[in-house]
């Protein structure tokens, strides 16, 4: 999406890409609009834009405007079942859940739809009654393994998707009993190694639900310390927590950049909606590999909950491009 405003209301927008025009709007009442961009290529573009007053008058043309469009991978080969996989691009994903017929549905090729009610575990997971879960966790991006793929320490990692959450509770709201007096509630973890850490841990970054507030969270320990939750080394910091409540129905864009690191380099930057909200510098994570997981992971709740994930990427090495699009 690229936003021009530069006319009053009434008059016509038109884009273009070289001699190729793309898109024409009308200017509404505020004096602005979006004018879409579909259908290129997955490359750099430079656009520019003019527009039409009522009299049929053209300005000349805008300075060009670079912008790279990144084509978001399809989820190909879907699988509900439990402990199968399927495709989201090029990556693998196994499948977490109870295998209920609501607990993972595939409504169009770009988006997940994840529900849990309470005492939904996955048992191959050795899930015990204190959790529900519905997540899928990635396979295939990093080092292989016999039990799906980790990504090293001191990777640069990039992820962005769009986030939903349905109305469970009265007049449309969303209603969550988890909060952080009393469990909670993961949206998406980077998950630690646990084999190679030798303890069950938490996850080093998590969006998590504090109630009705999105909430991003990160976790370490320095080089040689126990990471597992009882550990007087373990450290969890509450980066950002979204001061209003999260509506439903409405998508959140989420884009975020790491590097998992607690002996030097360690970073996360997070960015809502286009606005960023963390901006962390240090130890991050517990010295393993890493390994990232859509859905809902919660502390037993009896709220029905659902949520939707939609356009996901994740990238990995020195660039670990993370695209703006349109949500």
């Amino acid at each position: 999406m690229i936003p021009l405003i530069f006319a009053l209301a009434g008059s016509v927008a038109n884009i273009s890409s070289g001699s190729t025009s793309l898109d024409t709007r009308i200017v509404d009442a505020g004096g602005s609009w979006n004018l879409l961009a579909e259908g290129l290529s997955d490359d750099t573009h430079s656009f520019a834009g003019t527009h039409s007053n009522m009299a049929d008058n053209t300005s000349a043309a805008s300075q060009p405007v670079s912008r790279t469009r990144t084509v978001v991978p399809s989820i190909t080969s879907f699988s509900a079942k439990p402990q199968t996989r399927f495709l989201i691009g090029g990556d693998s994903y196994l499948v977490e859940t109870a295998g209920k017929s609501y607990s993972l549905t595939n409504p169009d090729p770009q988006t997940l739809r994840f529900e849990v009610h309470q005492g939904d575990n996955w048992a191959a997971g050795g899930d015990g009654s204190y959790c529900d879960r519905s997540e899928i966790q990635n396979q295939s991006t990093g080092v292989a393994t016999s039990w799906g793929a980790f990504i090293p320490p001191g990777t640069p990692i990039g992820m962005a998707y769009q986030f939903m959450v349905e109305a469970n509770g009265p007049n449309g709201s969303f209603v969550n009993t988890q909060n952080r007096s009393n469990g909670w509630f993961v949206v998406g973890q980077m998950h630690n190694d646990d084999i190679a850490s030798g303890v069950g841990t938490s996850p080093p970054f998590a969006v998590q639900m504090d109630g009705d507030h999105l909430q991003i969270v990160a976790r370490y320990v320095l080089p040689g310390g126990n990471p597992s939750n009882s550990s007087p080394a373990l450290r969890m910091i509450t980066l950002w927590t979204d001061p209003t409540p999260i509506t439903p129905g409405v998508y959140k864009d989420i884009r975020a950049q790491a590097n998992f690191s607690n002996s030097g380099g360690g970073y996360l930057d997070v960015w809502i909606n286009g606005s960023q909200v963390v901006n962390y510098r240090g130890p991050l994570g517990y010295g393993q590999g890493t390994y990232w997981e859509y859905g809902i992971y919660r502390s037993s709740a009896p709220e029905t909950t659902a949520v939707h994930y939609r356009n996901l990427m994740l990238t990995i090495g020195p660039s670990a491009p993370v695209s703006s699009r349109r949500p």
